[in-house]
């Protein structure tokens, strides 16, 4: 009888250990998870930071842009509407054809 006793407290042991594996590896699950997510976080937070940079340079140099741009168009009317006119009778000229 004391061998049936030596294997049911071994088998509640190998229960009992089973049962702490099962949440030791579920704890270590959820820990890789979070891992994971704070490693995909922290990579986006660092590409976050340079594309907002860039799109702020675009949008100055865009700024510039317009406004150079703008000016050519006031101090050469005159060479910005012989250019449009010419256009248009380029234009009208191909798409008679």
């Amino acid at each position: 009888m004391s061998a049936s006793t030596d294997d049911a407290s071994d088998i509640a042991l190998f229960r009992q250990d089973l049962v702490a594996l099962k949440r030791d590896f579920a704890s270590l699950t959820e820990h890789m998870k979070g891992g994971e997510t704070t490693t995909v976080q922290t990579a986006a937070g660092e590409i976050e930071r340079p594309v907002r940079s860039l799109r702020w340079q675009a949008g100055a140099e865009g700024g510039q842009s317009n406004k150079a741009v703008s000016l050519f168009i006031e101090k050469q009317a005159f060479l910005v509407l012989s250019l449009a006119v010419a256009i248009g009778y380029i234009g009208v000229r191909v798409f008679r054809r």
